[in-house]
């Protein structure tokens, strides 16, 4: 972004020259991969040209003035309409932003579109019966990941620089690693919210970009304050320094590696496995202490995760009239039929297994600083299947490294780390304690330092 803001800056090109580019770039290229499934291309001239009259004026908003970026369909954005993924809503356009959106317009940010997501972001892939699925730029026949996989295929098909998206159980992090893109998923409170969402504190919205720094100074925003939730920090984000020339100084900072991270790991993949440990002698040149080390979960955390995500679907079934519910992706109802013999107690248990889950992860995070792991236990499976073969499209027990933290609600992010020999990117998971988004961020840019690999694009995005 810091090359846009300069090219505003010296007018060697505005906002709205900025604009019209993606708007014919998405136009043109979007067909190869469904990422974007809404434009309005008037609304977003109207914003870029606002911007491009406070760079003449030398009054930019903020940093991402005249920035363009996408939105996922799960975030309502005044005067658009919102589909969630599904087919139940209609066009009819949102009264107020969410606040990420809020706080992204009062920043000056163009928006360009929204993105795909599959109906209540409630699968690992971004397939829906409202606007069909999102393919992965680096090979067609190959997932995006989800449910910001729209958000994640627009960043790799170069659709702008940043995007927003939300994570529930994965959802920032897993389509990042399956394009070759950042997602940051932030702590719980970190980001503002409303109106609250039931699935607190597992889903928080966050930033996705080409580059750590982008993603950093997007997170800066979206972190604004927000009265309306009870649950947003009252501190200011500590926006990391990304812009320094040179390498990221991480001496002194104590970081844990795992390759399982203490989970029960029903696939593994040997280039996944060689690409994650590959980070350790990064960091390690970075000046970290390295030392292998996992959470010492009393219980395997799929267990409560299973419950909330059942009675989640069953909590969306139960609030869709009898006569529309055929109009709900088959998933929803899949999923609640598990939950057949769940009562209070089930739930009140699950709650309680997750304070024992999170009260682990803190004490293993008093003995490191951060985490070291795989986001994904494979690359990138084929489309049309809503897991990898031999798992049922209900069963989520196969990708067990991302979910455990929003259970925890601590900031983990994702990273690309490398590509395996079929040419399918892989991302590396950092994650540390309560607040320690910035130190994320640092680490997260010392690998993308070491290996530079957003300069990579996919050939369908050329």
């Amino acid at each position: 972004m810091g090359e846009l803001a300069q090219g505003y800056r010296t007018g060697a090109f505005t906002p709205v020259d900025v604009a019209q580019a993606l708007l014919g770039r998405i136009a043109r290229l979007n067909p190869r991969v469904n990422a974007v499934i809404d434009l309005a291309p008037e609304r977003t001239l109207a914003m870029a040209r606002a911007s491009a009259a406070r760079w003449q004026a030398g009054a930019p908003l903020s940093v991402l003035d005249g920035v363009p970026v996408t939105i996922k369909d799960l975030s309502a954005i005044r005067g658009w309409p919102r589909w969630r993924g599904g087919r139940l809503a209609d066009d009819t356009p949102m009264a107020e932003d969410t606040p990420a959106v809020a706080r992204l317009r009062e920043a000056g940010a163009v928006f360009l579109g929204r993105t795909a997501t599959p109906e209540g972001g409630t699968k690992v892939v971004t397939r829906s019966l409202r606007y069909g699925e999102t393919l992965n730029p680096w090979d067609p026949a190959k997932t995006a990941g989800g449910s910001s996989g729209g958000a994640a295929a627009a960043l790799a098909m170069g659709f702008g620089p940043v995007a927003l998206g939300s994570d529930g159980a994965g959802s920032l992090r897993i389509p990042a690693s399956h394009c070759n893109v950042v997602g940051v998923k932030p702590g719980f409170g970190r980001v503002p919210a409303f109106p609250p969402d039931p699935d607190m504190p597992h889903s928080v919205v966050g930033p996705m970009a080409r580059r750590v720094r982008d993603a950093a100074l997007m997170l800066a925003v979206l972190s604004e304050p927000e009265p309306r939730d009870p649950h947003a920090w009252p501190l200011p984000f500590d926006t990391p320094d990304l812009s320094a020339p040179g390498a990221v100084d991480l001496s002194g900072i104590r970081i844990a590696h795992s390759a399982r991270m203490g989970c029960t790991a029903p696939l593994v993949d040997a280039e996944v496995d060689a690409l994650v440990a590959g980070t350790a002698p990064l960091l390690q040149h970075a000046g970290a202490t390295l030392r292998e080390d996992a959470p010492d979960w009393p219980l395997d955390p799929f267990g409560p995760f299973q419950v909330f995500w059942v009675t989640a679907c069953m909590e969306a079934l139960r609030k869709t009239p009898a006569d529309r519910r055929p109009l709900l992706d088959p998933i929803i109802a899949d999923v609640a039929a598990l939950g057949a013999g769940y009562g209070l107690d089930t739930l009140m248990q699950a709650i309680e297994d997750r304070t024992r889950i999170a009260a682990a992860a803190k004490a293993f995070f008093t003995r490191h600083d951060l985490l070291i792991a795989p986001v994904m236990p494979v690359p990138a499976y084929a489309t049309g299947r809503d897991t990898p073969e031999g798992f049922a499209a209900t069963d989520w027990s196969w990708c067990p490294y991302t979910y455990p933290w929003n259970m925890t609600g601590q900031p983990a992010l994702s990273v690309p780390i490398g590509f395996t020999r079929a040419g399918l990117p892989v991302g590396v998971q950092i994650v540390g304690a309560m607040g320690a988004e910035p130190l994320i961020l640092r680490t997260a840019e010392a690998i993308e330092r070491a290996r530079p690999l957003w300069q990579r694009h996919p050939a369908l995005a050329g």
